[in-house]
């Protein structure tokens, strides 16, 4: 389709940065990378290599030991030495935490994979990174969906986890069953369940997003840092909450208009 396409990297990158970067700025391929892409490069690798194992190898094989193929040889980008050392010690730590817990998960039915599908309802295409999916049962709906980043950011989240529930929904035709979202440097993971309210919220986020990046047909310019596409959202988020409202009182008032049959 001739539709946008909304890159689930790309606002993630917006959210993480304080103020736009222009093109003549950046540096191309990994030279430019700062510690926690690096880092997130590192974590990719080491859990595509490991939840591809077979299960047998995987639960005999220490996930550090992979991690380790894949970090960084040089502290440049990090903060300090020991900023090197502090975020590879607890990333490691967690990532083998982690790799206990979900021990009875089996064979990943998605690993490390991109995929990209139509919404026609909101005239957008979206590309989403799946990290790591697991079939709970038989069922459509039964998918576990699992992202592992750096750091906690609340809004890297919930976009991942509205792109996610529009993605499954418009591609398999269901909403996935578990949504969770490691942070690795926190020791945190946070859970969704989707509802029967979930989809439409997450189709109203996503149109949020999709008219907040720049306009998509480039007719008109606008900043895509994370603190603008943040106000542009909260704003959107108003907009539709007074819209709601003012329905439901129109709605109300038309009710308290209609005569009952003992009045």
């Amino acid at each position: 389709s001739g539709f946008p396409l909304l890159h689930d990297y790309q606002l993630e990158e917006m959210w993480r940065t304080p103020q736009p970067i222009r093109q003549s700025q950046r540096k191309r391929g990994r030279e430019g990378w700062n510690w926690r892409q690096r880092v997130q490069y590192a974590v990719g690798h080491a859990l595509n290599e490991y939840f591809g194992m077979e299960v047998k190898v995987r639960r005999e094989v220490p996930v550090q030991y992979v991690l380790e193929k894949w970090w960084p040889k040089q502290s440049d980008s990090f903060e300090s030495l020991f900023h090197y050392w502090d975020v590879k010690n607890k990333v490691s730590g967690e990532l083998s935490k982690i790799c206990g817990l979900n021990n009875d998960l089996m064979v990943p039915v998605m690993l490390y994979e991109q995929f990209c599908t139509s919404v026609p309802e909101l005239e957008v295409n979206i590309s989403l990174i799946v990290q790591a999916a697991w079939q709970l049962s038989a069922e459509a709906d039964s998918l576990l969906i699992q992202k592992y980043i750096v750091d906690y950011n609340p809004n890297v989240i919930s976009t991942f986890q509205h792109m996610t529930n529009v993605f499954c929904y418009y591609a398999f035709g269901a909403l996935p069953q578990l949504i969770e979202v490691y942070c690795l440097l926190e020791g945190k993971k946070v859970r969704f369940i989707p509802g029967p309210a979930s989809l439409q919220q997450s189709l109203d986020y996503v149109r949020l997003l999709r008219d907040s990046k720049e306009d998509v047909h480039g007719t008109t310019e606008r900043c895509r840092c994370g603190g603008c596409i943040g106000e542009q959202v909260s704003q959107g988020n108003r907009m539709n909450k007074n819209t709601k409202e003012g329905q439901e009182a129109k709605n109300c008032k038309q009710r308290l208009a209609v005569p009952t049959p003992f009045s």
